[in-house]
């Protein structure tokens, strides 16, 4: 028998090799990632704004300050924060009492969007006090009615892969808002966290020095979380690194017209990840994004919506 691809031979081959050569099949072209602003053009505008699920104060401001800033400034288009899960966990102040607590990370998130130009909204679920963040009946009605009247054009949101189960909650409420709202040109961003590293980041959002600062300065909102981890000089270490990762991406791992890059002033990159229904994706019981835009875009039956809230 000739050899092919998937059938190499050889003294050790087994035929389950040829199972596990194909699952690294077609999930992507190596390195590619575009320009996100490409894809917002289209998305965000006047009556469809930019939309950040935070799950927690400062999620927003270590996801996607620069992006926030520069469309709700530089290009005054609305953009709004969404504080999904406010609470008096991790505030390094013992000596205040639980609603104080409260306070003080809801004064640092509004704080926060006054520096990025955002408007702000804290949801105040009652999921935030139940076993796995579960919502209740109620919490379902508030944040289908907002999805139904604010109309996000676009949204980010944390990874399905986050490590904290109340980032992962965040993407199924997301997933039941958009399904609700039956809003189905809404573009699904997915934002780097410290707690979920992007599976297949797709898109990049170059920033300058100034930008840089605006989102120390946003970080540095929250200090009621400077204690307990400073994630200023690692943002902005991580945006290094990736802006030199992106630069050799998106030039193809050229080496050939290097000297007559575009924009060469960008210092850090804010990395995305563009998402869309895959139908090979097995992502039923891990994204309840995958299940979302299956729904909208008529790929999954509606009778799978259940499934959204219990998989995180």
């Amino acid at each position: 028998m000739a050899n092919t691809l998937l059938s190499p031979g050889g003294t050790h081959w087994q035929p389950d090799f040829a199972r596990l050569l194909s699952a690294a099949k077609g999930r992507g072209t190596h390195g590619h990632l575009s320009d996100v602003r490409e894809s917002l053009r289209q998305a965000v505008g006047r009556d469809r704004p930019l939309v950040m699920l935070c799950p927690h104060a400062d999620d927003g401001a270590i996801s996607a300050a620069c992006l926030l800033h520069e469309y709700a400034v530089r290009r005054g288009l609305p953009v709004i924060e969404v504080l999904v899960f406010a609470g008096e966990r991790n505030v390094a102040a013992p000596w205040l009492n639980d609603q104080k607590k409260v306070t003080v990370r809801e004064s640092e998130f509004r704080l926060e969007c006054s520096v990025l130009g955002a408007e702000a909204v804290c949801w105040d679920l009652e999921a935030y006090r139940s076993p796995g963040y579960q919502p209740s009946a109620g919490d379902i009605d508030k944040i289908v009615e907002w999805f139904i009247q604010r109309r996000p054009g676009a949204i980010i949101l944390p990874p399905a892969t986050d490590a904290h189960v109340a980032h992962r909650m965040t993407r199924a409420l997301a997933s039941i808002g958009l399904v609700g709202a039956q809003l189905k040109d809404t573009l699904v961003l997915t934002g780097w966290t410290p707690w979920g590293p992007l599976p297949q980041p797709n898109a990049y959002f170059s920033y300058d020095g100034e930008a840089e600062r605006t989102k120390e300065w946003a970080i540095h909102c929250h200090a009621s979380q400077v204690l307990l981890t400073d994630y200023t000089k690692y943002c902005s270490h991580l945006g290094r690194a990736y802006a030199a990762l992106t630069r050799e991406w998106a030039e193809g791992h050229s080496l050939t017209g290097r000297a007559a890059r575009t924009d060469d002033r960008f210092i850090g990159v804010e990395l995305f990840q563009i998402e869309k229904y895959d139908p090979e994706l097995d992502a039923s019981a891990t994204d309840p994004l995958q299940i979302a835009l299956g729904i909208l875009s008529g790929h999954v039956a509606p009778a799978s919506l259940h499934a959204i809230a219990t998989t995180v």
